[in-house]
């Protein structure tokens, strides 16, 4: 028997307005086109069209003007807000984008796409062939069939008959009925008030249709009779309004819709006209790439050719060079070095091998030394600090790096191409792609190492990532000049670069026997949690399951229900501490354990694991990657792994700590900012009582406390304590009564009230954060003390959401960027400091508005006193920095 043809139905508007709202508003062109909802667009097109491989397919729009049901029932849909201008432009897009793919597009005037997508369906079934309605709407469920799915991509869901059923309690048959009583929000269709889908569902199933309920409705008892009685004829209408329309007039008929292969050249060029470089085709990228018949690139495999390629850079004090170092990953602190590529002319670039197959060795590192150790011969790199992490590795120093597109990105738009890569560098600045590099290393089981391959493999792909910094350097400075970050850029991110690289080799000793033994005492605990929650359950399912877990809870043990979701019950981590709450309920014990053993569960994958596999068996250290330009605010990310979220204040938390230590004869150094943020809060606004409180050195959360309960602050309990600290911090973060009232277990009114009594205490900060935002309305940016901008596009959106999102950030930049900044001033003084003073002490880590160092032991005293020192006085404000500093075997011990 032969497969059917597939025949697949894109409802255009239930894709544009997911890829709009989920993908964010300051995704522009350079002219300004807003391009969110396009770019989703393309993107969910292309995956739906690779996934199911149709042969007979359309897109289908909703035609402009009114439609058959507005005309019959003028409150259809009319209670949905007017379309954002910023969406609105982008729908012609959309329509040449999918003319452009060659794809079918189908619209019907006075028709919505639901009843296009209906007719062709009728057309398709009653022809033999299967059809996929691609769309999350549920009034297609009435279109499903054993021949016809409706594929919610979102969810990852495919609805057949019997799904539907499940989802709704009625056959598609009788899902138009359904609607017909429930009525539906979404499209304002009225239905039959207080008739939910299980009443509707259970009407149904004993008569028929709407038809029978109608006709039997003296068999129906008190309300619900009244129900039906009083909204028949509104029933009815409902059920007009739901039923979708399969027999509209159509242009183009099921023949028209044979889909044919793509054209590149057109497909193409809009690409390139909406800036979606990395869509291009593998055809129109390699055409795009340096790497043409134009190019020269070239292996040098000689010594002879390395002399003459030295001779022939720019002499001193003159251009600069752009250097790509090639390494095995993760980092260089952890690959092997290859080789390097070099460019400062454009189309033209070499590779030097030094540590791959028939690599030229020793020798050529022995003359590459001398130009990179020379601080007149300027260089350039995609992050300076990965080459200069590579060079030391091989006893190299580098000098004279005086450019970094990675870090010139960061700074001249944080958000936009975060985080920064030189493949976006390429798109952004350059109009053109790279090839990643499994383009040369393979994949899968044959993947190797670039130290395994030859000059020959390597040359092409390392020349294409050079000649990319060396094109993109001259426009990206121009715009860094521009914005006037060239001093930041070179008097704090890439001499911090030298101090982070410096830190990523120095690592951090962790005693690998307690970790093992840390990770032992958790997988306990587990188990035994694990056990209990069986045992209080009455069977074993699977805990991490919530769909199990919520029958468990809900269905079997009767728990009350606290939050629905679309596919169920809510487990959630508040709704158990929320049952975990009620202790007199005989199933809070079970939420108790669901907790621990959650907790328990994330420590283990995230911590315990990944730490022991992180540690490098050649020094039994952790050697992390700090990142400079991951972090909007300006914050250092660590990454491989991930130490930020290492927990400080449980128990748990400490004992991770713990197996962080100090190597034989040294002690770690944890040196913290006290409150830094609400320092910099008080330093921007002024607000006399803030200054005051840290001026003094009083209690500032104690005395927020004080004020909102009316109460002297000595007399504060530390849980009244503790909502003064959160409500502290939530107006750097911009936190609403809602939020506040979540976190501190509060009707949202009581949140409210806090908030309130907050600034009408502290007034100046209500005034600071008015003015502020003010002017980040007028300017498109904030910034911080060093005077560093953030842009924030957000604040010109007509999406309120956006724009909600666009003030807050506008208020905690300043203060987030600013500890930032004064965090980084402070490394690098620190740091200049212990080489002034040649001292063997290390800065091993940054985390959050804390420094971790490893000091001799007679050296303690004095970095404990230059630590204080510089990070207290590393930037005058109205209030005191304060840091405080502890000393311990381990990490935990020291903080």
């Amino acid at each position: 028997m032969a497969t059917p043809e597939r025949l697949i139905l894109i409802d255009a508007s239930a894709l544009i307005y997911r890829a709009y709202y989920a993908i964010p508003s300051n995704f522009t062109t350079a002219d300004g086109l807003h391009t969110n909802a396009i770019y989703g667009f393309a993107t969910m097109f292309r995956k739906i069209l690779s996934g199911r491989q149709p042969e007979r397919g359309a897109v289908v729009f909703d035609a402009p003007g009114q439609t058959f049901r507005e005309k019959k029932y003028p409150e259809y849909k009319a209670q949905r807000p007017r379309m954002d201008p910023e969406l609105r432009e982008q729908l012609e897009w959309v329509d040449k984008l999918v003319e452009a793919h060659q794809f079918p597009r189908l619209r019907a005037p006075g028709y919505e796409a639901d009843d296009v997508i209906g007719t062709l369906t009728r057309q398709a079934t009653e022809a033999g062939m299967e059809v996929y309605i691609i769309s999350g709407d549920k009034d297609f469920a009435q279109l499903i069939s054993d021949s016809v799915r409706m594929v919610d991509t979102l969810r990852d869901i495919t609805f057949d008959p019997e799904l539907v059923r499940k989802k709704w309690g009625v056959l598609p048959d009788k899902f138009v009925d359904l609607l017909a009583m429930t009525g539906d929000k979404v499209d304002n269709i009225p239905g039959i008030p207080g008739v939910g889908a299980k009443t509707a569902a259970k009407l149904l199933d004993k008569y028929g249709d709407l038809n029978g309920i109608l006709a039997h409705i003296e068999d129906l008892k008190g309300k619900q009779k009244e129900r039906f009685e009083d909204h028949r004829e509104q029933a009815v209408l409902s059920r007009e309004l739901a039923t979708i329309d399969t027999n509209v007039p159509l242009e183009l008929g099921l023949d028209d819709l044979t889909l044919v292969p793509v054209e590149p050249a057109a497909l193409n060029e809009l690409y390139k006209r909406l800036e979606f470089y990395s869509l291009l085709s593998e055809k129109e990228a390699a055409k795009d790439q340096a790497a043409d018949a134009s190019a020269d690139f070239t292996a040098i495999t000689t010594l002879a050719q390395l002399d003459a390629m030295l001779a022939s850079f720019p002499p001193k004090g003159e251009g600069a060079v752009a250097v790509f170092p090639v390494y095995d990953h993760p980092s260089p602190v952890r690959g092997d070095l290859a080789g390097f590529a070099f460019s400062f002319v454009p189309q033209s670039a070499r590779f030097v091998p030094t540590g791959c197959a028939q690599g030229l060795g020793e020798p050529a590192l022995a003359k590459l030394k001398s130009w990179f150790e020379e601080p007149e011969r300027y260089k350039i790199s995609h992050s300076c600090k990965s080459l200069w992490v590579a060079l030391r590795r091989v006893g190299i120093t580098l000098r004279g790096a005086v450019g970094d597109t990675m870090l010139e990105s960061f700074l001249i738009d944080p958000f936009k191409l975060i985080p920064h890569e030189l493949s976006q560098i390429a798109k952004e600045y350059l109009q053109r792609t790279i090839p990643p590099a499994k383009r040369v290393l393979g994949a899968g089981k044959s993947v190797k190492l670039f130290t395994e391959l030859t000059p020959d493999e390597l040359c092409e792909w390392s020349c294409q990532q050079v000649e990319v910094i060396a094109a993109a350097f001259p426009s990206m400075r121009e715009r860094l000049d521009a914005e006037g970050h060239r001093e930041y850029l070179e008097t704090v991110e890439l001499p911090l670069s030298w101090v982070l690289g410096q830190m990523e080799l120095d690592g951090i000793a962790v005693d690998s026997d307690d970790l093992a033994s840390m990770g032992a005492e958790f997988a306990e605990r587990l188990a035994t949690h694990e056990q209990k929650i069986y045992e209080l359950a009455g069977r074993e399912f699977n805990i991490a399951s919530p769909k199990q877990l919520g029958e468990v809870l809900f269905d079997e043990m009767k728990l009350p229900v606290i939050k629905r979701t679309k596919s169920g019950y809510s487990t959630k981590a508040e709704v158990l501490e929320r049952l975990a709450a009620k202790t007199n309920l005989p199933g809070h014990e079970i939420a108790e354990h669901l907790l621990e053993h959650r907790k328990l569960a994330k420590l283990i994958n995230t911590y315990t694991e990944v730490l022991q596999n992180a540690v490098n068996p050649a020094t039994g250290r952790i050697h992390t990657t700090f990142q400079q330009t991951v972090g909007v605010s300006g914050r250092l990310i660590t990454t491989e792994p991930d130490l930020q979220r290492t927990p400080v204040k449980t128990p748990e938390g400490r004992r991770i700590r713990q197996t962080f230590v100090s190597a034989p004869g040294y002690r770690l150094i944890s040196a913290d900012w006290s409150q830094i943020e609400l320092r910099l809060l008080a330093h921007f606004t002024g607000d006399e009582r803030l200054v005051d409180s840290f001026t003094r050195g009083l209690d500032v959360h104690a005395r927020t406390a004080g004020q909102l309960f009316e109460i002297p602050s000595d007399q504060v309990t530390p849980k009244q304590r503790g909502v003064g600290k959160l409500v502290n911090f939530a107006t750097i973060y911009g936190q609403g009564a809602t939020a506040l009232g979540q976190i501190l277990g509060v009707p949202r009114k009581q949140a409210e009230a806090y908030i309130n009594g907050y600034f009408e205490y502290y007034s100046g900060v209500r005034t600071w954060l008015d003015a502020t935002i003010a002017q980040a309305h007028i300017d498109g940016y904030v910034e911080t003390v060093l005077g560093r901008r953030r842009y924030i596009p957000e604040l010109s959106s007509n999406n309120w959401q956006d724009k909600q999102y666009g003030e807050r950030i506008s208020a905690n930049t300043p203060i987030q960027g600013s500890a930032a900044d004064i965090c980084k001033l402070a490394m690098l003084r620190i740091d200049a400091e212990l080489k002034a003073a040649k001292l063997q002490t290390k800065m091993l880590l940054q985390i959050h508005d804390e420094l971790v160092f490893e000091a001799p032991e007679a050296e303690v005293e004095r970095v404990v006193a230059i630590a204080r020192t510089q990070m207290e006085q590393v930037y005058p404000l109205k209030v005191p920095l304060v840091a405080d500093v502890g000393v311990g075997k381990n990490w935990s011990e020291a903080h």
